[in-house]
């Protein structure tokens, strides 16, 4: 409903087609391991990104999102920005540009966003806004067709070519596939995703997630 509003406070003479989400991550073992070609086992968490979106037939992307500065990008410009490292229109572009290259369609769209996710917190927010934007092209201009790690390689790309911050591609996937999963990063081009089966509540546990303020 918050996206909803903010839409519909933004674009009045517009209404949105579509509501989708991404989830942000918690790693429950194997912490940077993916940097090394490692193992890893990671969950999605119930915090996430919302966005209310409709398609455009002038070529951008404008975003406005709760809290952050509005983005608004000629999305067939898929070339990396140095003005734009470290912020969200490089991530953006970024999944744009990898969507593209990997043959698929893009196109403008308008979005209003809301997120549970805390910024800086270690759940992944970054990652969680680039399989967002990735989802959203996909849905409207690709039908779904997709795979959740094509839109975990598309994000991680963006978040080390165009954001220019170095990571491994755990937080991506763990966010694409969901639920709780084992990655073997031993081909990081290939991972091999594992599902895992794992109900906390009736094991008893609980996953609890701390504001430390840093």
């Amino acid at each position: 409903l918050l996206a909803l509003d903010a839409f519909s406070r933004r674009n009045a003479a517009n209404k949105p087609i579509a509501l989708i989400s991404a989830p942000g991550r918690t790693e429950l073992g194997g912490n940077h391991t993916d940097h090394q070609r490692g193992r890893v086992l990671a969950a999605a968490v119930s915090l996430d990104m919302v966005a209310a979106v409709s398609p455009n037939e002038d070529g951008r992307v404008r975003i406005c999102s709760e809290g952050m500065p509005p983005v608004d990008i000629e999305i067939g410009d898929g070339s990396a920005k140095q003005a734009e490292e470290g912020t969200s229109a490089a991530l953006v572009r970024g999944v744009a540009a990898g969507i593209a290259g990997l043959g698929a369609r893009i196109g403008g769209f308008d979005a209003a966003m809301v997120s549970a996710i805390p910024v800086g917190a270690g759940l992944s927010s970054s990652a969680a806004y680039e399989i967002l934007i990735g989802s959203i092209l996909n849905e409207l201009y690709n039908g779904g067709a997709l795979a959740p790690v094509q839109l975990a390689t598309v994000g991680h790309t963006a978040e080390n070519v165009y954001f220019n911050k170095p990571c491994g591609m755990m937080d991506q996937t763990a966010c694409a596939v969901g639920g709780v999963v084992a990655i073997d990063f031993c081909d990081p081009q290939k991972p091999v995703i594992e599902q895992i089966a794992c109900d906390f509540n009736a094991r008893g546990y609980r996953l609890f997630i701390t504001d430390a303020g840093g």
